[in-house]
C-alpha cells in the first residue's frame, strides 16, 4: 500500500500531574530527515523516539513538535545550589558583622540570581517517559493514516495516467506498424532510382538486406515492448508492502529512456506528437510519484 511522504499527526494526553501534546508535520525527502521540538530535558529519550519513528517511516522530511506542561512541581529538574547560597549568605553575614550593622537576609532575593539555580538536564519520572512514549506513538498512528489517505489518492490518480500511457503506446504501435512497410517501400524506391539514374548494377538480395538494415534501425517494437512491461508492472508495485516511490521513480527513468529511443528512431510526425504527448503525461507522473515514500 503506497503511502504519501507529507502528512500531519496529533495526539494528547491529559494526567494529574503533566499535560502533554505531540504534533508531526512532514514533507516530501530523499531520506529520512528528523527534526525534534522538545524540551532538552528530554533529550536522553530522543534516540529512543526515533526508533518508534522508523518503525512506522523510511523517507520524508519529519517535524516533532512536544507541548508539555508540568503541574507538579516535584517532576521539574531545577534545584537550587544551596552549598554555594549558604556560602553567600555566611559571608554577607560576615560583612555585616565586621561593619556593626544587622543583618536579616531575605530569601526571596534567591529567586533572582540565575547562578544558584541548576537544571539537572534530564527528567527521570517513569510515568512521564512513559505517558510521553504512549502518546507519541498514537501521534505516529494518526500521522501514518493521514499518509496512507494521501497514498491512496496519489495511487488512483497514477493509476489513471499509467491507463493513459498505455493507450498511447498502442497509438504509437498502430503508427509504427504502418510506417515501417511505407518505410521500407520508399527506401527501395529510392535506391532503385538511384541505381538506375547511375546505371549501377546491384545484387537484389543483397539490396535488400542492406534495406532490412536500415528499415531495422527505424523499428521501434523492441522500445514498445518494453514499454508494455514497465506499465503493466504498475498493479505489482501498488500491492507491496514496502514503500515503492524509489522503484516507481526508476520505472519512470526507464519508460522516459525507452520513448525517447522511440521518438530519436521514428521518422514520423504523428508519432513524433504522441511521443510528445507520452513524455509531457509521464513527467506528470514523476511528479506525483516525488510524493510517495
Amino acid at each position: 500500500m503506497p503511502r504519501s511522504m507529507t502528512g500531519y499527526g496529533r495526539a494528547s494526553a491529559q494526567e494529574k500531574n503533566w499535560a502533554l501534546t505531540w504534533e508531526i508535520r512532514s514533507l516530501n525527502n530523499r531520506h529520512l530527515d528528523l527534526k525534534w521540538k522538545i524540551p532538552p530535558t528530554l533529550y536522553a529519550h530522543q534516540k529512543e523516539w526515533e526508533n518508534e519513528v522508523k518503525a512506522v517511516a523510511s523517507r520524508g522530511g519529519v517535524e516533532l513538535f512536544l507541548g508539555l506542561k508540568i503541574m507538579n512541581p516535584e517532576l521539574q529538574s531545577l534545584s537550587l545550589d544551596t552549598t554555594m547560597a549558604a556560602s553567600m549568605l555566611r559571608e554577607l553575614d560576615l560583612l555585616a558583622a565586621s561593619m556593626g550593622v544587622p543583618h536579616a537576609p531575605d530569601l526571596n532575593r534567591l529567586l533572582g540570581i540565575s547562578a544558584l539555580w541548576k537544571d539537572s538536564g534530564s527528567i527521570e519520572n517513569p510515568e512521564l517517559v512513559q505517558s510521553l512514549t504512549g502518546t507519541l506513538r498514537q501521534a505516529l498512528a494518526d500521522w501514518d493514516a493521514a499518509r496512507v489517505r494521501e497514498g491512496q489518492a496519489l495511487e488512483e490518480d497514477l493509476r489513471a495516467r499509467f491507463a493513459r500511457l498505455g493507450e498511447l503506446v498502442e497509438e504509437i504501435r498502430g503508427l509504427a506498424s504502418r510506417t515501417a512497410a511505407d518505410r521500407f517501400a520508399l527506401l527501395q524506391e529510392r535506391v532503385g532510382k538511384l541505381l538506375a539514374e547511375s546505371g549501377v548494377q546491384a545484387d537484389p538480395d543483397r539490396m535488400l538486406q542492406e534495406l532490412a538494415v536500415i528499415s531495422d534501425r527505424i523499428d521501434v517494437s523492441e522500445e514498445l515492448t518494453r514499454l508494455d512491461i514497465h506499465l503493466k508492472g504498475i498493479d505489482g508495485y501498488f500491492s507491496q508492502t514496502e514503500p515503492v516511490g524509489r522503484k516507481l521513480d526508476f520505472m519512470v527513468q526507464e519508460c522516459f529512456r525507452e520513448i525517447n529511443t522511440c521518438g530519436n528512431k521514428s521518422q514520423n510526425t504523428a508519432i513524433s506528437q504522441l511521443v510528445v504527448a507520452f513524455k509531457a503525461e509521464l513527467e506528470k507522473c514523476r511528479e506525483q510519484i516525488q510524493n510517495l515514500e
